[in-house]
Parts: C-alpha cells; sequence; structure tokens
C-alpha cells in the first residue's frame, strides 16, 4: 500500500460523483456494424442512487452487448429499491419509517452487516446511522440566517443519541432499531456495493474490457489495446476539471472529501458527518482509495476523510484491501 498527497484544495464531499474515463469511446449508434474480429464499445449512462451512472464495455457482438447493459439497468434498478434514499418505497426508507423491516433482502442484511463490522473496526468513525444528524443540519440550514457554524451543541448532542451501528439488530427475518428516532443512509458504501455487483454480472457474461461508474469506478480488464483504463479525478478547485488520472485494471476507485455538498454557500459544514461527535469533514482536501473492492473503497474513502493522514495510515495497515490511497 502506498500513499501519496497533494497540496490541492477540495470543496466538493463525493469528489467522484462520476469519474471521467479519458480517451473514452462514444456511443455506437444501434445501426453500427462490427467488422469481423473488431471489438465495438457500447455505452451506457444513466443515474444510480441519485448520482450520474456509467457504464462503458467493448465487444464482438454490439447487439447482444446492449442486451446485457439492460441487464445491468435491470439489477441497478432492483438494488436501488433496496438502498435508495430517493424512493420513498425503497426498503432502507421503510426501515427508517417505521424503525424496523421483516422479511428484508439478503443484500441488505448482508450490506448492514459489512456495515456494522467495519464501524467496529474504524471504533464508530463510520457508522450508518448518521441519517439522524444530516436532517438536523439540513433543518438547521433550511432556517434563515441559520448560524453557519451548524445546530447548537445541545442539538447535536441529543441527536448522538440515536448514533450508533450497534442499536441495529439484525436477524435472519428482520431488522430493527433499537432506539426511536434512529435512522440510517448507505452512501458511503452502496454505490461500491452496486458497482461490485455490475462488474460482478458484466464478468460472469464472458465482457474483459469493462469500466463501471456507478458513483464509484471498477475497472474489468483493460481497454482493448491492452492500455489500463484511465479514470480522472475531478479538481477539487472548480470540480469540472480533471486534476489527476488513475490507471486502473481489475481495480475499483472510490473519492470522498468534505467539499461536495456544503449545507450552505456559507458555511463550510458539509454532508461528510462524524458520527462520534456530530461535526464534519475539513473541506480542504479530498480521500481516494484504490481496492479490488469497490465496496471497501467506498466505506474506506468515506472514513479516511474523517481522519488525519497519520490517522488514516494507522487504520489502512489494518485493511489487507485498500491497496493505495491518494489525498488531493
Amino acid at each position: 500500500m502506498t500513499q501519496k498527497r497533494s497540496k490541492s484544495t477540495v470543496t466538493r464531499r463525493r469528489f467522484i460523483i462520476m469519474a471521467s474515463a479519458l480517451g473514452a469511446l462514444p456511443v455506437m449508434p444501434a445501426a453500427a456494424l462490427a467488422m469481423d474480429g473488431e471489438m465495438q464499445a457500447v455505452n451506457w449512462t444513466g443515474a444510480a442512487l441519485g448520482a450520474e451512472a456509467s457504464i462503458q464495455l467493448f465487444h464482438l457482438d454490439p447487439e447482444w452487448a446492449r442486451g446485457q447493459l439492460d441487464r445491468c439497468q435491470r439489477e441497478i434498478s432492483r438494488l436501488e429499491n433496496i438502498f435508495s434514499l430517493y424512493k420513498p418505497y425503497s426498503a432502507i426508507c421503510r426501515l427508517n419509517a417505521e424503525g424496523y423491516l421483516n422479511n428484508p433482502d439478503i443484500e441488505f442484511l448482508n450490506l448492514l452487516s459489512l456495515a456494522k463490522s467495519f464501524s467496529q473496526q474504524t471504533h464508530g468513525l463510520f457508522d450508518v446511522t448518521v441519517q439522524p444528524l444530516w436532517k438536523l443540519y439540513v433543518d438547521h440550514f433550511s432556517r434563515e440566517n441559520a448560524d453557519p457554524a451548524g445546530p447548537k451543541p445541545s442539538e447535536i448532542q441529543a441527536v448522538l443519541e440515536t448514533v450508533g451501528s450497534s442499536k441495529i439488530n439484525l436477524m435472519t427475518g428482520r431488522i430493527e432499531f433499537e432506539k426511536s428516532g434512529m435512522a440510517i443512509t448507505l452512501n458511503g458504501v452502496a454505490q461500491g456495493y452496486i458497482t461490485d455487483r455490475i462488474a460482478a454480472l458484466l464478468k460472469s457474461a464472458g465482457f474483459e474490457n469493462v469500466l463501471v461508474s456507478l458513483g464509484e469506478n471498477y475497472a474489468l480488464g483493460r481497454r482493448p489495446d491492452g492500455s489500463p483504463w484511465r479514470v480522472g479525478i475531478l479538481s477539487p478547485e472548480d470540480g469540472k476539471s480533471i486534476s489527476s488520472t488513475v490507471n486502473l485494471t481489475n481495480k475499483a476507485l472510490a473519492t470522498s472529501g468534505g467539499y461536495g455538498s456544503p449545507f450552505s454557500p456559507t458555511s463550510s459544514a458539509n454532508h461528510l458527518l462524524n458520527p462520534l461527535t456530530g461535526g464534519y469533514a475539513a473541506s480542504n482536501y479530498s480521500t481516494s482509495v484504490i481496492s479490488p473492492s469497490a465496496t471497501h473503497a467506498d466505506m474506506a474513502s468515506t472514513v479516511l476523510s474523517l481522519m488525519t493522514a497519520a490517522e488514516g495510515k494507522k487504520l489502512v495497515s489494518r485493511l489487507p484491501l485498500i491497496e493505495e490511497v491518494i489525498y488531493g
């Protein structure tokens, strides 16, 4: 594992809403026919969990490949119906509304189990139960002349009583919260999970040249010319230009930072919240993580954004799936 740190500043929470694949070919029109033995580019763009999304792949048979992309879209939609806070009847929204969920999907149980385990590994710094804290900040900054420092300490402390993954009970046929007022968000792990799932589907279908960008990124194999996929990291200064690029082959990249989703243009308060203190991440750098697992890269980039570089180095030494950390 290597670590790098640059001096650039950051202004966005989720640095790679959708990574840029430099040099990617445009979508092939439906009428395009592959020449014998020639790989053709077939791309999809859309949204997943509220973020811009794309899948870029190459195959000898574009029509068949488009059918596989349709299959991927159906799987994304199915998983959104479990994990998305943007869908009012999703499993996560029903759990948050009722405080319990009977007969949860196995994916929900597995992902919450993984999140609880990672919360223990990080001594509670990664925690999916921060949703009430997020709502407190949203409500605070929706008021006229809101204090740019954020909610009052007493308000934060009261909400923190509902925060803690240990208060989530997982059973074979039921998920339940121990306290009223609890709610969860999977924004720090679900994008990575769905990215891994789609990459696995395409691999099982025989694809060898794929870049999946669903909020996080996974490069399956290489480009047809043998070169690695080049994924651009957006500049923290303007959120539009590319500040650096990373070569990926059978690896995932996830990036987080306290810069992308400010609660107010007059405040540094942002959506990357600290579940232990009720505060928020510094808004002057980003954290990118490379891993063979987009799920683990997603979780790690989230929690590392709440740590100093020294604290992060100690944590990463205990996380074998984290191969590289890049601070920007």
